[in-house]
């Protein structure tokens, strides 16, 4: 029997769930303080034309906006303090960029000070920890690939970037990931940092837009993991008219690809996570140049292309040779599939095809997760057809999320116990009832 969380009464939503979908949602934005009353600063001019007030699909997002002193103690304090009293659901820290035609959406921050010119207070660190003893860096929760695939595919001029600097942004971000993993995961705001670059080669109307832009990217996910966490389901958020945001995932062998076919005979427009996967290591592209590098052409086969088992080989049993592998893969799929996510008609319904959706933590950027889930024993058997072994099958299933880890993120829980046509007759009920039935 399928299983969703969104099969509310006909009466509407209870009064605690429209109050998990309709709540504001808490923004709390910052720039900076110019170095002195001469020099203009874009970060402080983009965070002032931000409206207070920004109108969602069915809600709104509360912006409050803060400047923050060009001074390395003065910047962290102020951003602890933000998250500590103000207690909001999103931080947007706002900073400036030497050089660059882009927006960028930020990853890391180093627990590191380090300044060319003493700040305000006459401070001019070369080195020292932030905060003694805290890890050397500190990782945004926001999903910047798919955030920058997604404002990318609306035109804005955005990139990602991987490093902060050492400068006072960077302290600013550091102490307010810090400050935020002090509290509970169920109220943990959604932190991280955007970069304007200072050379005027993104105009302050553009990057206002991508500003603005983010904001409701940003308080939709708030919203998505409110509801999901209300028990309500993410199907339950408005999202207007564009594409509904389809996850779909599953264990391996679970009959992932066959929904993903049933959904797209019914129109579905799917987008095909391995498909990127091999995509972007082909021959010519950056991610196998970059591939070789780092693991030689040892898995490369005889002409060129990517040997994806010696890779494998390579990486399966050495946690830290697949983290590398995953820095240089995952944000180029995630970026090609948000990209190809945003192309789907409005009012119609996007599925991103994904494996690792719930071992990626990316449940909140869908509007729906449906999970597509078999017994063992089939699983195995499909395994077997494809042409593992049996100690194969259990390892791919062991280095993948739990049933009930997959349980828990889902929206939409698909049995595949039966044949085919079972299945077939469950996605016909499923495209009616809950994900062709309009925009909410």
């Amino acid at each position: 029997m399928m299983q969703t969380q969104d099969a509310l009464g006909s009466q509407g939503p209870a009064p605690t769930a429209s109050k998990a979908v309709n709540a504001p949602v808490r923004v709390h934005v910052t720039g900076f303080e110019p170095v002195d009353a001469a020099a203009p600063n874009a970060s402080l001019d983009v965070v002032r034309l931000l409206p207070e007030s920004i109108e969602l699909a069915g809600g709104r997002a509360m912006v409050t906006r803060e400047l923050l002193p060009t001074a390395f103690a003065g910047a962290a304090a102020a951003s602890r303090s933000a998250i500590e009293y103000l207690r909001p659901d999103v931080v947007v820290h706002v900073g400036l960029r030497a050089g660059g035609g882009a927006v960028t959406l930020e990853t890391t921050a180093h627990n590191e000070a380090t300044a060319h010119h003493p700040d305000t207070t006459g401070f001019q660190p070369n080195g020292e920890a932030l905060v003694p003893g805290g890890p050397p860096q500190r990782r945004v929760a926001w999903p910047v690939a798919a955030l920058v695939g997604r404002l990318g595919a609306a035109g804005l001029p955005v990139a990602r970037s991987d490093d902060a600097g050492r400068h006072i942004c960077n302290a600013a971000l550091y102490a307010a990931l810090d400050a935020a993993a002090g509290v509970p995961e169920a109220n943990r705001p959604v932190v991280g940092l955007v970069r304007v670059p200072a050379s005027g080669s993104v105009s302050q109307s553009e990057a206002v837009r991508v500003l603005r832009a983010l904001v409701i990217e940003l308080a939709d996910l708030v919203r998505r993991r409110r509801a999901a966490a209300a028990g309500i389901g993410r199907l339950r958020v408005p999202r207007g008219d564009r594409a509904l945001r389809v996850g779909l995932t599953g264990g391996i062998g679970s009959g992932k690809s066959t929904v993903a076919h049933l959904l797209a005979v019914r129109g579905a427009h799917v987008v095909d996570a391995d498909v990127i996967a091999r995509e972007v290591v082909e021959p010519g592209q950056p991610g196998l140049t970059e591939i070789v590098a780092v693991f030689g052409t040892a898995i490369l086969a005889a002409d060129g292309a990517l040997d994806r088992r010696a890779l494998a080989e390579r990486v399966f049993h050495d946690p830290a040779a697949r983290s590398v592998l995953e820095a240089i893969l995952l944000p180029r799929i995630a970026q090609t599939a948000a990209w190809r996510m945003e192309a789907a008609r409005a009012g119609g319904v996007a599925v991103y095809d994904v494996p690792l959706l719930v071992e990626g933590g990316m449940e909140d950027l869908f509007d729906c997760v449906l999970v597509v889930e078999a017994p063992r024993a089939m699983r195995l058997a499909r395994l077997r057809e494809r042409g593992l072994s049996r100690n194969e099958a259990e390892g791919r299933m062991a280095g993948q999320a739990s049933d009930q880890e997959r349980r828990r993120a889902a929206d939409i829980l698909l049995p595949n116990n039966g044949s085919r046509q079972d299945l077939a007759g469950r996605v016909d009920w499923l495209w009616e009832h809950r994900l062709a039935a309009g925009p909410t």
